[in-house]
This record gives structure tokens, sequence and C-alpha cells, in this order.
């Protein structure tokens, strides 16, 4: 039995179908809608099998002293989404009249991803949304072999837009940690917001996103987005009075044993940021096929 807070995701192909055991605790959900399939192969230069899984927390959301643990790990011949029900809401503190002890005023959430040969891991989530007072700490740690892929999405907006709040966490920290199977760092990124008048400093701003794509099954759409910038710096916009909704920088990432790119992506509206996010990502529909790809496109 796994831990308060722990979830463990394991794929992989037998014999031509794919298995898919979960387990979870409290507070933590995890669901898989596609837990079996026989779907051959849905690219002329893949065979990965595809799968579905859904992380999820009980009340909509987690709270200050929470501690998410999930384990995934992708073997070969498959290809796993992982994807969320909603933005995950992070909740201020609770109130006490007590001190809170350490670290129990603050959430923590963590992956440890592992990502096979000729597997695919795709992390897709609803971004993070800190209510007003809330300390979130997030950590994404992945270990990709040769010849794996993955492309791992790590966004979040200012708050509850509706309620008024923008900007009003105590703090928000994520981590994103790539290394390659021999232990050797190959990505590294760390966000750390915290509450100094983020509202002044960010007008203009409401959702970021970080978005990593490694690997050969997914090398194309690195290109693709690799172009499309450099076409848009070659031929900026028409007109100086149009600027574009969202602003984006893309990094190439050259590595002896991966490669690939890292976009970072800001824009005032997070919908709009949804939107511009899934249109780059529409690629990946012939690789993990139209049923695991509707459930992303219409999440």
């Amino acid at each position: 039995m796994p831990a308060a807070g722990e979830g463990r995701i394991d794929c992989r192909a037998i014999a031509g179908r794919i298995r898919q055991t979960v387990s979870s605790a409290y507070p933590l959900k995890i669901i898989s809608p596609l837990a079996s399939s026989t779907v051959s192969a849905t690219s002329e230069t893949t065979a990965l099998l595809p799968s579905v899984a859904f992380i999820l927390s009980y009340g909509g959301g987690i709270v200050h002293g929470d501690r998410i643990l999930v384990h995934a790990s992708v073997h070969p011949g498959c290809a796993l989404l992982l994807l969320t029900q909603g933005s995950t809401k992070v909740f201020r503190q609770r109130n006490s009249t007590s001190k809170p002890s350490l670290g129990n005023d603050q959430t923590f959430q963590t992956m440890h991803l592992h990502v096979a040969n000729n597997s695919l891991l795709c992390v897709l989530p609803d971004p993070v949304t800190c209510f007003k007072g809330a300390r979130y700490n997030q950590r994404q740690a992945v270990t990709i072999q040769k010849g794996g892929s993955l492309i791992l999405l790590d966004w979040m907006t200012s708050g509850r837009m509706s309620r008024g709040e923008r900007w009003e966490f105590e703090k928000y920290f994520s981590v994103n940690v790539v290394r390659l199977e021999d232990g050797e760092l190959a990505i590294r990124d760390a966000l750390l917001l915290e509450q100094e008048q983020l509202a002044e400093k960010l007008v203009d701003v409401d959702a970021f996103a970080y978005l990593i794509i490694l690997g050969p099954a997914v090398e194309f759409i690195a290109s693709s987005l690799l172009e499309k910038h450099q076409d848009e710096r070659i031929r900026p916009a028409r007109s100086t009075s149009i600027q574009p909704l969202v602003k984006w920088s893309i990094s190439p990432i050259s590595h002896k044993q991966i490669q690939g790119v890292t976009v970072r992506a800001a824009c005032k509206r997070t919908d709009e940021l949804k939107l511009w996010i899934k249109s780059h990502l529409e690629p990946l529909q012939h690789i993990i096929g139209d049923s695991a790809w509707s459930m992303y496109l219409n999440n």
C-alpha cells in the first residue's frame, strides 16, 4: 500500500497490449481510462501503444501540509499521457491558533519520472493556481534513457482572477530536472516567485508556461517550433501596433544522447496560452492516437 499522498504508475507493453498498473492513497487519486489497449502503431516512425492516466486530488485541490509524491515509469513500446482534471488548486494555509511545524505551512508536490528507450512520456496537466496566501513547492525529476522521448509542461496562473486575486500567493517554487540514465544532468530549470509586489511587476501577465520537448519520437514537434520561432524573428508582425497574444522564447537542447528544445511562454489570458500550447502540440495526435489526444484536447 502506498503511503499517504503517494501514487505509482507503471506502463508497459505485453504481447501487443498495454498493461498499466496504478495505485494511490488519500489525498491523491489516480485513474486510468485507457488501462488496456490493442491499438497498433499510430505513426510511421514509432510503434508506441498509448495509455492515459489522470492525477487527481480529493476536494479539488491540495492544502498546506500536504505532501504529494508520484512515481511514473514508462517502459519500451509505450506512450503514457499524464493529465489532470482542471487546474491544480493550492489552498491557502489553514487558520490555526497553534504554531505550524516545519514545512506544515507549505504544500509539496514531487514527481519522479522514468522514461525508457523507445517510449514516450507526456506530462500535460492543467495549470497550477495558487490561492491568496498559498505556499507551493513542486519538483519534477525525470530520468530518461537514450532513445526515450519526453514532453513535460509546467505552467501556472496568477491566481483566482474571478475572485480578484492576482499574484497574491506567498510563494511558488518549481524545479524541473532531467537526467540521463547514467545520472548526467541534461536540464535543470527553477522558477521562484515570492510575494514582493508581484502584481505590480507582472501587470501584463497572468500565465507562465515552461515546456520541455525531448527525444526522437517528438523531434518533428521540436523542429517545427524552432522553425516557427525563427520565422517570427525574421518576419515580425507587419503592424508594430499589434502585439502577439503569447510571448515566447525557445532554446535548443543538444546533448550527445538526447536532443530537443525548451520553451518559455507568457500571456495575459490563461485560455489563450492553453490554446497556443495545444495547437503547437497537435502533431502529437499521430503518436498517441485519436482517443488519447481527444482526452487532452477536450480536457
